[in-house]
């Protein structure tokens, strides 16, 4: 639940945040895709976990969650670990995960893991501005400005 409704929050999707039961039928939605899940414990309490998928040929990390009072103490470098021995196992060479673009902790955070290539860049175009987080910020990619979504960081 805490994981569902952080990311809403980054989304800016407040409104839209899940009690317990909803985030469980989301979470188990997720499951029957491919996937995954792999927790972190610490005095048998679940401090974090990640998700994979394979999907369309290939292994996904979808989620990384860690606590906040855990965070900034490996837990989350273990959890990318785990994910990785997992998709070699199967035998795969690469594993792929997607990132907000102004999400410079979590991009840091993958690079100190080893990420060091980019794969792809999602676009949006919105067809109704009804509703839809507010822009905030722009970036340049081949002499472009995109904008980027407004998004809460910590």
């Amino acid at each position: 639940m805490d994981f569902f409704n952080e990311m809403r929050e980054w989304q800016g999707w407040e409104g839209l945040k899940l009690d317990l039961k909803g985030a469980r039928k989301v979470a188990r939605e997720s499951l029957d895709r491919n996937s995954a899940v792999f927790l972190c414990e610490e005095q048998e309490k679940l401090v974090g976990f990640a998700r994979i998928q394979f999907w369309d040929g290939a292994y996904f990390i979808r989620e990384v969650f860690v606590k906040k009072p855990f965070r900034r103490k490996g837990v989350g470098s273990k959890l990318l670990a785990r994910c990785e021995n997992f998709v070699s196992k199967n035998r795969e060479t690469s594993v792929y995960l997607t990132v907000e673009p102004k999400h410079s902790v979590s991009i840091q955070y993958l690079i100190r893991n080893g990420y060091d290539t980019l794969n792809m860049l999602e676009f949006r175009k919105d067809l109704s501005t009804d509703g839809f987080p507010e822009r905030q910020g722009e970036v340049e990619i081949l002499g472009h400005e995109l904008r980027l979504l407004k998004r809460k960081f910590e």
